[in-house]
């Protein structure tokens, strides 16, 4: 009677609770907080960069070869096999991904709201995690899709639609499937923006505790968090098991290997022990590296920029007065109209010459230099005006 005497009455369940409805009442100290599942989603997202940093700047960087650069070529791909590997073991054995399962946090099925309750409501089964609130076969296919195969999608389709928004810039004369590109272009940034505002509103709904979803997948498939329960069953006493070990056992060679994996037992505990002490510090240690490289490359750069503000020493000239003379004549006349330079500008191939004249000069002879007879990349010929236009083959010099 006293099992039942906890549960809430009809009349309880719907007076003023905020959590009311589809949360039922009285969820609240299943749900972990908003800090822990965001910090585990930020380490999640920043264990492939990370990754990815270490393998590019030291492997690529130091052993360049055929493999390592195939390795970094197919990163997204081997990575996101192996990390579904891992995941879906996870998600088999704990109810809990890789990340999620070193910050204490756990997935559990939502549907019987009653059940999940009574593991509220009742003391004696908070370390207990009964089968009917674990996560079904479905649902764990759901969070495999939403941590694997989503973002891998979502990166491929972030390069296509970068890759389609710079040839759109530069107006490639592509015809064929020219509508398909429209087309994805304009909707592709709109669902993005309609599954991170409907993401944002379950984010809201568990700040205010009437779900523990926190995507709205998890939301729609009864996916919810809370802290990490033991699933697997009770321990035999240490008494008892003391008193087992005591008797005299036949040897043989089926009770050595028995007696070798009681011992061997122990050894992925202290690994999982070990792991989960050692993977965020190593995950810390290597964004605090990254940033460490990222300043000192800044770093560097900026020591280059400055020595290239130093004064630049005049080219060596010859000997010859006269040849002197001739050059400083040739500077200070014009290419074109052989005058003094009026309004300067300097062309592509570096030499100085009047603006008018050498807008006019490039228009009349097909974009090319009126010193060294180069073709400009700045000047392009316009098919429908039928004629040579300068886009940036002169940059006009204040004095």
């Amino acid at each position: 009677m006293s099992f039942y005497s906890n549960l809430p009455s009809a009349g309880q369940s719907n007076q003023g609770s905020p959590t009311s409805g589809r949360n039922g009442v009285g969820l609240e100290p299943l749900y972990p907080t908003i800090f822990e599942i965001v910090s585990s989603q930020e380490i999640d997202s920043l264990l492939p960069t990370s990754i990815r940093y270490l393998l590019t700047n030291h492997l690529v960087a130091n052993f360049p070869n055929r493999y390592t650069l195939q390795l970094n070529n197919y990163f997204h791909e081997w990575f996101q096999a192996v990390k579904g590997f891992v995941e879906w073991y996870h998600l088999k054995t704990y109810n809990s991904t890789f990340i999620d399962r070193f910050y204490g946090l756990q997935l559990f099925n939502s549907a019987d709201r009653n059940l999940a309750l009574t593991q509220c409501l009742n003391p004696q089964n908070r370390n207990a995690w009964p089968q009917a609130l674990q996560l079904t076969q479905m649902q764990k296919k759901v969070v495999f899709l939403e941590r694997i195969i989503f973002p891998y999608i979502r990166t491929k389709l972030d390069e296509i639609f970068e890759r389609l928004s710079v040839s759109n810039i530069f107006g490639s004369n592509e015809t064929e499937e020219k509508w398909i590109k429209r087309v994805f272009l304009k909707i592709y940034p709109f669902i993005k923006k309609t599954l991170a505002l409907s993401n944002l509103f379950v984010k809201l709904l568990f700040l205010t505790k009437r779900t523990g979803s926190v995507s709205s997948l998890q939301y729609l498939c009864n996916i919810e968090y809370t802290t990490m329960k033991s699933m697997s069953p009770a321990l035999p006493n240490f008494k008892e098991t003391k008193e087992t070990d005591s008797r005299l056992r036949k040897t043989n060679i089926s009770s050595i290997a028995a007696v070798l994996q009681s011992k061997l037992s122990i050894i992925p505990r202290i690994l999982a022990f070990m792991g989960s002490q050692f993977f965020p510090t190593f995950i810390f240690m290597l964004r605090v590296y990254q940033w460490w490289t990222t300043q000192d490359m800044t770093a560097k750069l900026q020591k280059r920029l400055n020595d290239l503000d130093k004064d630049i020493p005049r080219p060596p000239v010859s000997s010859d007065g006269d040849e002197r003379k001739d050059q400083k004549d040739v500077t200070e006349v014009c290419p074109v109209c052989e005058k003094a330079i009026q309004n300067p500008c300097v062309l592509e191939t570096g030499y100085v010459a009047c603006y008018p004249c050498a807008v006019s000069y490039l228009v009349d002879h097909g974009g090319h230099c009126p010193v060294t007879d180069k073709k400009l990349l700045g000047c392009t010929f316009n098919e429908e005006l039928n004629e040579w236009e300068v886009v940036t083959g002169i940059r006009k010099l204040l004095i």
